[in-house]
């Protein structure tokens, strides 16, 4: 018998990652409240993690052996021009499930941001002190002290911006400027925008390791890059023109939630748990090779 494992946010970028990763190893149960999804060893299961006792009954029904809480309102952006709307699912759900696990002793996962931080400093450990420069950021940051403060058992995983499988969703990062590219349009990329860009598998199967671990950790790639150095790295990897890569800076495009400028992360803690991500160069290969899973 295989163990269960409840994902929120299963029909997600990250949740289409943990699928497919934990589905050798777990049955799953993928909380979704937009679209369904054919994996195997997977249900799918509607329900708004907004309804406290919807949520609580589905656990009860399943008797989990753990749950990644997964589920988010992410387009910072959004959150800025809706804050009650992003804080009810960003804060307001992650505590009722930290205290539905709290109250079952399930091993409980909740995934943040490393938009947490001001962008001031760059190669950030895990108890940096956090100073988010947006309505997003500074959700999550509640968040995670308020996993914490109800169950202190819980692991939180402060992830990087993420590339991983094009089809998982139409409008992730890597899938957005090739797409841009192939229909030979210019794709803008920032040259000051810094982040340890990581890759969904590796970071689906580090959060898998992981689990049950106590505290924060932090799960990115092994490098910092610009957006730009990413978007080169990515044309080579598919085999883009590049002089349709345009570089440009945070100041050129006018946007509602402000912007850090180095949000790199310390993932030496992760490493040393037994976290070993593919270099982003050998994960963008298998990618474009169509040999990710």
């Amino acid at each position: 018998m295989k163990k269960k494992l409840i994902i929120t946010g299963a029909s997600g970028f990250l949740g289409y990652h943990l699928l497919r990763t934990a589905a050798v190893d777990w049955e799953i149960f993928g909380i979704t409240n937009s679209k369904d999804f054919d994996f195997p060893n997977s249900m799918p299961i509607r329900c708004d993690i907004r309804n406290y006792i919807e949520l609580g009954n589905f656990v009860d029904d399943i008797e989990p052996d753990a749950i990644i809480h997964a589920a988010a309102i992410s387009d910072a952006n959004f959150c800025e021009n809706n804050k009650e709307l992003s804080y009810d699912i960003n804060v307001e759900a992650t505590k009722n499930l930290a205290g539905i696990c709290c109250d079952y002793h399930i091993p409980f996962a909740f995934t943040s941001t490393d938009l947490v931080f001001d962008g001031q400093q760059g190669g950030y450990k895990e108890d940096a002190s956090k100073n988010s420069l947006s309505v997003y950021g500074e959700q999550k940051s509640v968040a995670e002290e308020e996993v914490l403060r109800i169950y202190p058992e819980a692991s939180v995983f402060r992830l990087p911006l993420m590339f991983g499988e094009p089809t998982a969703s139409p409008g992730n990062y890597l899938q957005k400027f090739v797409s841009q590219i192939r229909n030979d349009e210019k794709a803008s990329l920032f040259f000051d925008e810094y982040r340890s860009i990581g890759g969904a598998r590796s970071i689906a199967e580090g959060i898998l390791k992981l689990l049950g671990q106590r505290g924060i950790i932090h799960l990115a790639g092994k490098n910092k890059l610009s957006r730009y150095e990413f978007g080169l790295k990515a044309a080579k990897a598919f085999e883009l023109d590049e002089s349709l890569l345009h570089s440009c800076s945070q100041k050129d495009v006018k946007m509602a939630a402000p912007r850090p400028a180095d949000v790199s992360l310390d993932i030496s803690k992760a490493v040393s748990l037994g976290f070993a991500p593919l270099s982003v160069d050998d994960e963008l290969k298998l990618i474009a090779d169509k040999t990710y899973f």
